[in-house]
C-alpha cells in the first residue's frame, strides 16, 4: 500500500469513535427508554406548544429554556407520536442531540489542531523534529467527549445539558479560527451561535461576554474589533429577545432569565422545604414568597397547587414563578461554604480520569517541561473558558452534567501538550497508556445503563400501563389528581394521562403518610378530594393486601389509585 492510499490517523479514530459513541448513545437511550424527572416532565409539558393547536407561551419559563423543548415539540408534532409513546420517543430525539454535538465537537477538534500545528512547535534536545502523534491525542480526545457527553450528561433523562454542549463546542472551535484580521463576518457567525446557545440554555450567555472577551486577545488590534464584539454581543441579545422579552412582559420586569436566582436561592439560601419544591420558607433569602404552595396538612406535610394551563406538576412547570417577593441575599460566610461543598462535588467527575491524571503526573518526571508549558500556554482559550464554565456553577451549585463540558476543554488542552512533549518516549509505552486511558473513559457509559437496563428496562412499559389503567377508572385528560410518592422521577402517568397534580404529600415526608394511623391517612386523602383531586395516585412498594385493604387499586409496577367515596 502507498503511502498516500494510507488512512489517516483521523479518519480512523473518527471511525471507530463516532461508532462507538453512537452505538453507546443508541444503547442508553434504549436502556433508560422509561425514564424521566421531574424536569424532564416540565420539558415536555413545554414541547406541547409546539403541537397543532398549541400555545407558544408554554415555551417561555423563568427557569427553563426554551429552544431544546421547541425542537422535542417539532419531532413529536412531525412524527406525530402518541402520548403512551412520547417519552421513549424522547430518549431516542436525544441520540439527535448527541450526534448534533459530536459533529459540533468534531468542528472544535478540527479548529484546534489547526490552531496548535499552525504555530511553531518547540524543538527536542537530541530528537529529530517529528510530526506530532495524532494517534496519541486524538484518541484521548474523542474518549473525553464521550466520557462527558454519556456519562457526565448522560441520555438518562430530558434535559438540554447536550444541546448546550453542542453550542460550546461551536462556539470555541469558531473562536480558534479566529485570526489576526477577524472580519465582521466572523463576529456575526459567532454572535448567531452563542445567540442560539443562549436559547438552549441560560448560562451560555455569561460564557459568550467571555468568548467574546478573548476575541480581542486573538486579533491584531482590539480597538477596532471592540466594535465588532459589540456588535456581536447585540446580536445574541437580539437572537435571546425571543425569549427574554417575552418572559419581562409575563413577569412584569425585565429579567434575561431567572434560573440562577432560584439556583442560588435554593441551594446558597437554602429556600424550602423539600429540597426547594416547596418554596413555603424563604431560608435566609430577603423577603417572603407572595402566593407559596398552600400547605394544608402540618404533619406530614401536604401542599396544594395549580397552574391556569393544564401542566402535570405546577410546581416544576416553572419553578421560578413561585419565588416572587423572595430575592437570593448574599452572604460571605454561606458562599464559602457553598463553594467549599461544590468543589468537593466538583472532585467527582475529575476522579473519573483518574488514570489521565496519573499519566499527566509520571510525564511530568520524564518529558520536557518547557515543552507541555508552552503548549499549555498556546491553548489557553481552551482552558480559560474550561475553569470559567467551572467556577461559574461552583459559585451556586455544581452537578457533572453542568461541567462535563468544560472539564473537557480544560483536559483537551492538557492531554495536547503533553501528547506533544512525549513523542521521544516509546510507541508501545504510549500506545499501552493510551488504549489504558481511553478504556477508562469508556466503561461508566457502559457499566450505569446496562445497570439500569437490568433493574427495570427489560420490563414492560408502567407508566404506561398505568395511564391506561387510569383511563379505565374514569381518570379523563384534563382531570386534576394528587400524589404520594417519595420519588421525583415517577410523574409517567400523570404526562401520559395529561393529568395535572394540584395536591401532594412533600415528597421528602411521604414515608410518614404510611406510617401514620389509617384515620389520619383518610383525612389527608378527603382533604385532597376537597381541593379538586379527582383521584390519588401513590408509588408504594408495600404489602398489596394491606394497601388494598385501605382502599388502594393497583394500576401497574408500583402505582397504586385511590378513589374517593361518593
Amino acid at each position: 500500500m502507498t503511502g498516500s492510499s494510507r488512512i489517516s490517523p483521523r479518519t480512523t479514530s473518527r471511525l471507530l469513535f463516532w461508532t462507538i459513541g453512537i452505538l453507546i448513545a443508541c444503547f442508553q437511550a434504549w436502556a433508560f427508554r422509561y425514564s424521566v424527572s421531574a424536569d424532564s416532565i416540565s420539558y415536555l409539558d413545554m414541547s406541547d406548544g409546539a403541537m397543532a393547536g398549541g400555545d407558544w407561551h408554554r415555551f417561555i419559563s423563568g427557569t427553563w429554556s426554551p429552544m431544546y423543548p421547541f425542537l422535542l415539540g417539532l419531532f413529536r408534532r412531525a412524527f406525530n407520536i402518541s402520548p403512551g409513546n412520547e417519552i421513549i420517543a424522547a430518549h431516542l430525539f436525544g441520540v439527535l442531540i448527541f450526534v448534533f454535538a459530536f459533529a459540533c465537537f468534531e468542528w472544535f477538534l478540527t479548529s484546534f489542531l489547526r490552531r496548535m500545528n499552525s504555530q511553531n512547535t518547540p524543538s527536542f534536545p537530541n530528537t529529530p523534529h517529528v510530526p506530532n502523534q495524532p494517534w496519541v491525542f486524538l484518541p484521548l480526545a474523542y474518549s473525553l467527549f464521550l466520557w462527558s457527553s454519556l456519562s457526565a450528561i448522560t441520555l438518562r433523562f430530558l434535559r438540554p445539558d447536550m444541546l448546550m454542549s453542542g453550542f460550546v463546542y461551536l462556539s470555541m472551535g469558531m473562536l480558534l479560527n479566529f485570526s489576526r484580521r477577524a472580519t465582521w463576518k466572523d463576529y456575526l457567525k459567532l454572535g448567531c451561535v452563542l445567540g442560539m446557545g443562549f436559547l438552549a440554555k441560560e448560562p451560555m450567555l455569561p460564557i459568550s461576554v467571555l468568548i467574546l472577551g478573548i476575541t480581542l486577545f486573538l486579533v491584531e488590534s482590539w480597538r477596532p474589533a471592540l466594535k465588532k464584539a459589540i456588535a456581536s454581543f447585540a446580536l445574541i441579545l437580539l437572537i435571546g429577545s425571543l425569549y427574554f422579552v417575552p418572559l419581562s412582559r409575563m413577569r412584569g420586569h425585565f429579567t434575561l432569565g431567572e434560573s440562577g436566582a432560584y439556583n442560588y436561592l435554593v441551594n446558597v439560601d437554602r429556600a424550602g422545604p423539600g429540597e426547594g419544591w416547596y418554596l413555603e420558607d424563604p431560608g435566609k433569602g430577603a423577603g417572603s414568597f407572595l402566593h407559596p404552595p398552600l400547605r394544608i396538612v402540618q404533619s406530614p406535610p401536604a401542599y396544594a397547587f395549580s397552574e391556569s394551563q393544564l401542566v402535570t406538576h405546577p410546581l416544576r412547570f416553572d419553578p421560578s414563578k413561585w419565588m416572587t417577593g423572595v430575592h437570593p441575599r448574599f452572604s460571605m460566610k454561606r458562599q464559602i461554604g457553598e463553594i467549599y461543598a461544590d468543589l468537593i462535588d466538583l472532585a467527582r467527575p475529575i476522579r473519573r480520569s483518574i488514570l489521565l491524571l496519573i499519566a499527566f503526573v509520571v510525564l511530568i518526571f520524564l518529558v520536557p517541561r518547557n515543552v507541555i508549558l508552552e503548549n499549555i500556554l498556546r491553548a489557553w482559550p481552551l482552558w480559560f473558558i474550561g475553569i470559567a464554565g467551572c467556577a461559574m456553577y461552583v459559585v451556586v451549585h455544581v452537578e457533572s452534567r453542568y461541567v462535563g463540558t468544560f472539564l473537557v476543554l480544560i483536559f483537551c488542552s492538557l492531554v495536547y501538550a503533553f501528547a506533544e512533549a512525549s513523542r521521544a518516549l516509546s510507541r508501545n509505552i504510549l500506545i499501552v497508556g493510551t488504549v489504558a486511558i481511553a478504556a477508562s473513559f469508556l466503561l461508566s457509559p457502559i457499566h450505569i445503563p446496562y445497570g439500569e437496563y437490568k433493574r427495570s428496562g427489560r420490563g414492560p412499559n408502567d407508566d404506561a400501563l398505568a395511564a391506561a389503567a387510569l383511563q379505565q377508572q374514569g381518570i379523563a385528560p384534563g382531570d386534576h389528581v394528587a400524589r404520594i410518592s417519595s420519588l421525583v422521577i415517577d410523574l409517567g402517568p400523570e404526562r401520559i394521562g395529561r393529568l395535572e397534580v394540584v395536591a401532594e404529600v412533600d415528597f421528602t415526608h411521604a414515608t410518614e403518610f404510611w406510617s401514620a394511623p389509617a384515620e389520619m391517612q383518610q383525612q389527608i386523602l378527603h382533604l385532597f378530594a376537597l381541593d379538586g383531586a379527582k383521584a390519588v395516585i401513590a408509588t408504594r412498594a408495600g404489602s398489596a393486601e394491606v394497601l388494598s385493604a385501605s382502599g388502594w387499586k393497583h394500576l401497574a409496577g408500583n402505582y397504586w389509585l385511590w378513589l374517593p367515596q361518593h
